[in-house]
């Protein structure tokens, strides 16, 4: 039997924090916690947390395509430049990337057809969807 290791408990903390920030500031049917699924990329992806489109097409069971806002808690061995394709090729605006053990988050732009990277070291507010997130606040 192989079993990957479950998050850990700080993972799961960010985790609940930042979808209690997203759901303080917008609409709750667009707002989805960690293990809601995304199929893309002829698989699935499951953000720890997302903001969905407005429009968010889905199946009997899982959302399609990439969600406007994703966001990865990075967990060692973990490949996020795999996962930051799939979610731009599928049309994701923003792909928020936090590291717990640095206490930093990048934030992936779509801009036209370039995505951008901007290094966040303390607040940042969501062009996409005026949602602001204090770092500090999110690794206490």
């Amino acid at each position: 039997m192989f079993t990957i290791p479950p998050p850990e408990n700080w993972h799961s903390i960010i985790s609940k924090r930042l979808f209690r920030v997203f759901l303080n500031n917008l609409p709750e049917e667009r707002v989805w916690g960690d293990h809601t699924g995304y199929r893309i990329g002829g698989g699935w992806l499951e953000p720890d947390a997302s903001v969905s489109w407005p429009d968010q097409r889905l199946d009997a069971k899982y959302f399609l395509r990439s969600p406007m806002i994703a966001v990865e808690i990075l967990s060692p061995g973990e490949d996020i430049d795999r996962k930051l394709t799939l979610y731009f090729d599928e049309g994701a605006l923003e792909v928020w990337v936090l590291s717990p053990r640095q206490k930093t988050m990048a934030v992936y732009l779509r801009r036209d057809t370039d995505v951008i990277r901007v290094v966040v070291n303390d607040n940042y507010s969501s062009a996409a969807t005026g949602v602001s997130v204090s770092l500090p606040q999110l690794f206490a």
